[in-house]
Order: structure tokens, then sequence, then C-alpha cells
């Protein structure tokens, strides 16, 4: 599969330029960002700085990594005139920011959007992410990692990538807009003694519960903050396989819980995998993935159920889907249209599905093109006929599109300019508009 990653080398490089989860490699990276945003009938407001630091160092047996996230972002009155700036660590970004503006240390609603019942306040927990993770590995033997860390993010398999930053194409998933209670930050089943980290929460949004509801978490990161081994090997005919385990954070005794992953690569154009997560706990998660490769695309295929062993009724959702990324022949560009469906045990609830795609490509060696965009179709309930006050509801929409061009700078440093456009109609039939736009600049060293 080697041959297809190079065929891709223009696709990677320009749709992830400005962010990666965990760095892959001994670095340093910075991130600034600066930008502004609005509902399509409000002011246009200056959101502030964002910086975000990641560092990784390898010494011997060890790996040591960390990210701080912090900002300098603006607060708003009601009539939309700035009141102040705070400054700290935190776990906001442009893409939270583009949903309401800042009140009280709080994101607040816009009135402008014309919601009734459903603000923009509803998405914000779908767009926050880390303010800081840290993680310590221990290799104590060829092809064994031992870790424990907030961010592990130790993952097998494709699939809409929920906990990836946010601004990245492959998790436009949550970009669309699907709401979903489950939260990747904190990677934990329940909360500790000594740390409010939120939990895991095994159950389904039902439609009406958000403006827009269908998401069903994907499993494949089986540690995240958590305690975790694995196994890693591959062959030099390209034949690889990975195992691994991880207690999450808020495992106790009384109720345990612990995850297992397992991907095999039996030949360099296929790669199959599965995980359980919270094996032992009546509401795990189950996930299944492959990957198929060519001489110029990959098929990434995947399933993925919610609340498998629930005694509780109609509780269960579980999601499907489909992406192929290929290149174009004697052609710097790429291409990668996507599928997903969400489908829920509950009959009365219908399937909500998204699609979308990126297309990226180089202008030259140093500037490059990317945009995405997607239309996510909610899950209604269909007793919602049986009421005259609802029979018109459906499961809402959103369609979001956002073109960034990038520039590699140096060798260090690269620049990118984006301009993101979200158009979102609730259950209920109302509808408002948000965009934002900013310049990252991204130094590694």
């Amino acid at each position: 599969m080697k041959k297809i990653i190079l065929a891709l080398t223009v696709f990677a490089a320009f749709t992830a330029a400005a962010f990666s989860q965990v760095l892959p490699k001994e670095q340093m990276k910075n991130t600034a960002w600066s930008g502004f945003g609005a509902p399509i009938d409000g002011s246009a407001m200056f959101y502030g700085f964002t910086d975000t630091f990641q560092a990784r160092f390898d010494r011997g047996n060890f790996t040591i990594e960390g990210m701080l996230n912090w900002s300098f972002l603006a607060n708003y009155d009601n009539e939309g005139d700035v009141d102040n700036f705070t400054f700290g660590t935190s776990n906001l970004n442009p893409l939270a920011l583009k949903y309401g503006t800042r009140a009280g240390g709080y994101l607040a609603g816009d009135n402008t959007c014309g919601v009734t019942g459903y603000d923009n306040r509803v998405n914000v927990s779908n767009t926050i992410q880390d303010s800081y993770y840290v993680n310590f590995i221990w290799h104590p033997a060829k092809n064994f990692d031992f870790g424990v860390g907030t961010k592990l993010n130790w993952q097998v398999g494709p699939a809409p990538r929920y906990g990836s930053w946010l601004w990245e194409d492959d998790a436009h998933v949550r970009q669309g807009g699907f709401s979903t209670s489950y939260d990747d930050r904190s990677g934990a089943r329940g909360q500790t003694s000594s740390e409010d980290i939120g939990p895991y929460k095994y159950y389904v949004d039902r439609p009406g519960s958000a403006d827009v509801v269908g998401f069903v978490p994907y499993a494949n990161k089986y540690a995240k903050r958590a305690l975790g081994v694995r196994y890693i090997s591959e062959t030099k005919s390209g034949v690889t396989f990975q195992l691994g385990a991880a207690i999450p954070n808020g495992f106790n005794t009384d109720d345990p819980a612990v995850n297992f992953g397992i991907e095999v690569g039996p030949a360099k154009w296929l790669k199959v995998s599965a995980v359980l997560e919270g094996a032992f706990d009546d509401k795990a998660n189950f996930y299944s993935g492959a990957t198929i490769g060519a001489d110029h695309f990959i098929l990434d295929m995947y399933f993925a159920a919610d609340s498998l062993f629930s005694d509780e009724d109609d509780d269960q959702a579980y999601a499907t889907g489909a992406a192929i990324t290929f290149t174009i022949p004697n052609t710097k560009i790429s291409v990668r249209p996507e599928l997903g469906v969400n489908f829920f045990e509950n009959s009365n609830y219908t399937f909500a599905w998204y699609t979308g795609g990126t297309l990226s490509f180089a202008i030259n060696k140093d500037i490059g093109f990317s945009v995405w965009g997607s239309w996510a179709q909610g899950s209604s309930d269909e007793r919602w006929d049986d009421n005259s006050a609802t029979k018109d509801w459906n499961g809402g929409h959103i369609f979001d599109i956002r073109p960034e061009l990038t520039l590699a700078f140096s060798k260090n440093t690269t620049f990118a300019v984006y301009v993101d456009f979200e158009q979102r109609t609730a259950f209920d039939g109302e509808s408002r508009s948000c965009w934002s736009s900013g310049l990252f600049m991204t130094y590694t060293f």
C-alpha cells in the first residue's frame, strides 16, 4: 500500500497541513489562528486568537508528548459590541465560535439567527476540543507499547474520526453538525474522584433532542484517555498486525469496562479491523472496518454499533459507510467522496445520512487548494405525524462547504486561509446560517 500512500501525498499535504491529532514523530509544532465570523444575519465579529503548541520527544525506550491550547478570545455584550478579551487555556476553537457570540465567559446564542427552542448553543458541545493532552509511552521491547495518557489516540481501521481537530476534513461528520451526546475529548467511562472530565454517555440521541440528530460514535479509537498496551508489527512483505487493549479512565472494579482493538493486514492492499469498546459493560460499542487499496485509490468501509448489549428497549444505533480516496492519473488532483448512513433500533426513528467529499490539488510545489462540502439529513420521529403541532417536522438538514488555500512558505512554516459557510435547518423547520473565516500559521521544528 506504500505506492498508494505516495500517490496521495498531495492530498495529505494540503488537507492536513494545519494540525494532526497526536504527533506521528519526534517534533514540535505550533499553530496560531485568528479570524472572524457571524450568523449570516448578524454583523461580523472578531473572534480573537488561538494558539496550539504540541511537542513529542523520543528518548531511548520512552516517548513523552503533550499539547496546550490557549486563547485570547473576545467577549461580546448582547448588542454584539466587544466587552472584553479573556486569556487562558481553552477548549474552544474557530468552529465552536461560529455558532454564537461570547458573553459572560460562555457561548451564547445569537437571536438574529431566528431560532426558537434551539439556538446555536446546542451545537457547541459538538465542536469543543481538548485544552491539553499529555501522554507517556514506554516501549519495553520491539513492537510493544505501554502507554498512559489523556489522549493516546490509538486506533485501528478507517472511520470518520470524530475526535479529529475540527477544522480537518476527516472530521466533517462532526463539522457537518450531527448531534451526539458522546464525548470523545474525555475518553472516560465515568467521572473520577479527582477530575471532572465528563463520562461516556452510552445513550442514543433521540430525534428532537437537538436541531439535527443522527451521529453514532465510532469506537475504532480503543485507547484515548486510558492506560493501554499494544503490539504492532510489519514484515518486509507489507503484512501488518496490531493487537491492543486499554482500561479507560473511570474504570472501577464494581463495573469494569475494557477496550480491545485488532487490525490485520494480510496483504499490502488489504487491512481489516475490529474494536469492542466497553467490554463487560452492558452498553458496549462495536466497530469493524476494512481498507482496500490499488495503485491510485483507497476504499474505506466501516460498520459501527452503539449500546450493543444494552437490556433497555430501543436504545441502540448503528452506522455504516464508505469512502474512496483517489488521485486522477497524471495529475496532482485528489478526490475523496463518501457516504454514511445511521439507523436506529427504535422503529419510529427514521434513518439519518450524510454525503460529502473533498477535492484537493497542488497549484504549484508551494501552494495547494482544497475544498470539502457535506450534506447531512437528520433523523425524525414518525410519531410526529400524529400531532398537528409537529406533523410538518422532519429531521432537519445541514449543508456545509469549506474552501482552503495553503501556502508552504518555507520548510518549517505553512500558512492556510479558509472560509466556512454552514446552512442549518432544524427538525422543526427553523433555519439559520453561519460563516467563519480565519488564517492559520503552522510552524514545525
